[in-house]
């Protein structure tokens, strides 16, 4: 009963406190008047009369705390569309793993959208770090289908430890399960290596490769040539990009480089996140908040 009147209306509790104090303050009294076997209820009922009284009053209390607790922690959305023509932030890299969920708080957006960034005219690391991670992903299948494979890209969402797959001729088994990280200020580990591996056999895909921007650890290094494991780091990445015939280096360009390359894109929702600005600094959310609570730092 105290669970349910601290969230209702302050002012129930109080009405019913009211009523509860003239019922057995008075009225009850007044029926059992006269009536010799209930008349010894009566100072026990103008005694309830006041616990009935203090009780709902508390509740009164209690449930205007409440109340207001929840108003105070609830985003105030209206502040934020008009603080938004006064703000504006530039655009910046991303740079993974992701902010803690801890950061997040009531943001303010960017008001005007930013210029499109500068599209690069050659191949460089530079440029292969520039691109957020699913457009990162997108090159890398794009770049197998140049070189004569079927590439399947995986749909945002749990992708199970597989980013692309690679087909030859026959469609319904993949001959290589592709995993990509556009990681820019750390190296890749053994342990996703391992998780890697962990889908292969799961799979039953004899032959696995890693992609990165960045590079590897000595252990994830000596662990995927002990494994049926090609590793291809930012470098060599970008030496099999400019190997290939300069005509189909320029069509990768376009296609990686083509509208927003920067943003990144939520790993749950497949859409493009929004910069905002938390306790901790600026990043990016989904633009589904609250529903979807995934984000990237800035």
């Amino acid at each position: 009963m105290v669970s349910v009147l601290a969230t209702t209306p302050w002012q129930f509790s109080a009405v019913l406190g009211c009523i509860a104090f003239a019922a057995l303050r008075w009225f009850v009294p007044y029926v059992v008047a006269g009536n010799v076997y209930l008349g010894g209820i009566v100072p026990l009922a103008r005694l309830f009369a006041w616990i009935a009284l203090l009780f709902c009053g508390s509740m009164a209390l209690l449930s205007h705390a409440v109340a207001k607790t929840r108003r105070n922690r609830a985003p105030n959305a209206r502040h934020g569309q008009q603080s938004n023509a006064k703000r504006t932030r530039p655009q910046q890299e991303i740079s993974p793993p992701a902010t803690s969920q801890a950061a997040i708080v009531p943001t303010i957006e960017n008001a005007t959208p930013a210029p499109p960034p500068a599209v690069p005219a050659t191949w460089t690391l530079a440029a292969l770090r520039a691109l957020e991670w699913k457009r990162f992903e997108l090159l890398c299948a794009k770049y197998y289908e140049t070189i004569a494979f079927k590439a399947e890209t995986l749909p945002c969402g749990p992708d199970g430890g597989i980013d692309v797959k690679l087909y030859k001729q026959d469609d319904s088994k993949p001959i290589a399960i592709v995993q990509c990280k556009a990681w820019n200020s750390s190296d890749v580990g053994v342990k996703e290596l391992r998780e890697l591996l962990g889908v292969m056999t799961h799979e039953k895909v004899k032959r696995g490769i890693f992609i990165t921007t960045a590079a590897y650890t000595k252990d994830a290094t000596n662990f995927g040539a002990g494994n049926p494991i090609q590793m291809l780091d930012g470098a060599t990445f970008l030496a099999k990009l400019k190997e290939l015939p300069e005509a189909r280096q320029k069509a990768l360009l376009d296609f990686a480089f083509d509208g927003d390359y920067k943003t990144p894109t939520c790993p749950s929702c497949g859409i493009k996140m929004k910069r905002r600005e938390g306790k901790k600094g600026a990043f990016f959310g989904c633009g589904n908040f609250p529903r979807c609570r995934r984000t990237f730092g800035v």
